[in-house]
């Protein structure tokens, strides 16, 4: 069959054409480090990468959950430590009224620290962060999570019982907050009876020596220390949130290295195999073009 010079031009084109378009996409490699530019060059390594890839971005919106749920326990923590100190001052207050030698004006300079004191037990419940959400509210957290009517001159629970709740890692989601409700009960006896005994102790007339006044001061104390108990017992729950959610960020940076190594070999470039093709492209080129244009200065006229 014999061979015209037009098809022998062809041929020749797209010899050199294709080992140009494998030269130009293989320097484009080199430049980007990437050994897969288009699916199509891997779907199998490409289908993978984009999996690392996603579940890349989750990790990294845990990571941001985790810090967002650290800090709020944080708030928490420092809250209800306050709240605790204060309740500790509560109780030396009422211990010292307990003292029958107690003139009724020391009850009256008493009652009215422990009326600052109660105010400041009652801000600490109804905090905020940096969003202004209530953090002791519950699910509510555009809510007071207590609240205080003048009218009746008694605290009550504004917020629920129901946790918010974060996603910090996969499959685990961890309570973002403590309620008023686990601390303070739902009847938020402590301040109310300590608003109540403030309001006993104002009294000029009062009689320290009386019994009923003993007994509501005892009473007093054994609420104070019911609930200081669970406010303790909030401060440790957060502490265990706090370590745990140190333990799953670490998880979660592991995991990440992992992928990231993962997605390294699948898509990283083999320099030292790159280059050897990147030679031999060059080769196959050059001799192509050498061939070519010998072919084009063959004629019969030179074997004349």
């Amino acid at each position: 069959m014999r061979i015209t010079n037009s098809q022998i031009t062809a041929m020749m084109h797209n010899s050199m054409n294709g080992s140009s378009t494998e030269l130009g996409k293989l320097m484009q490699q080199m430049a980007t480090s990437q050994r897969i530019l288009l699916p199509s060059d891997d779907p199998i390594a490409s289908v993978r990468i984009l999996r690392v890839q996603r579940e890349e971005a989750n990790l990294e919106q845990y990571s941001k959950n985790i810090a967002n749920v650290s800090s709020s326990l944080s708030t928490q923590e420092a809250n209800l430590k306050s709240t605790s100190d204060a309740m500790l001052n509560v109780r030396d207050l009422l211990v010292w009224a307990a003292n029958g030698a107690n003139a009724s004006e020391d009850l009256a300079a008493m009652a009215g620290e422990l009326s600052i004191i109660e105010d400041t037990i009652f801000s600490f419940a109804n905090v905020r962060d940096e969003e202004g959400r209530y953090l002791f509210s519950g699910t509510l957290s555009d809510t007071p999570a207590l609240a205080f009517d003048e009218a009746t001159q008694t605290y009550s629970l504004t917020g629920n019982d129901k946790h918010r709740q974060a996603a910090v890692a996969n499959g685990i989601l961890v309570d973002e907050n403590i309620t008023a409700a686990s601390v303070y009960g739902n009847s938020v006896n402590v301040l109310n009876q300590l608003h109540g005994l403030i309001s006993t102790l104002q009294d000029p007339a009062l009689d320290s020596n009386d019994p009923a006044v003993q007994q509501q001061i005892s009473d007093m104390i054994d609420t104070l220390d019911d609930s200081h108990g669970r406010v303790l017992g909030a401060m440790t729950e957060l502490g265990g949130r706090q370590n745990a959610l140190t333990l799953l960020e670490g998880s979660n940076e592991e995991v990440s290295l992992v992928n990231q190594r993962i997605e390294g070999e699948l898509s990283e470039l083999d320099y030292a195999g790159a280059s050897i093709d990147l030679n031999n492209y060059q080769l196959a080129l050059g001799a192509t073009q050498k061939t070519y244009l010998k072919i084009n200065e063959m004629s019969l006229f030179s074997l004349l």
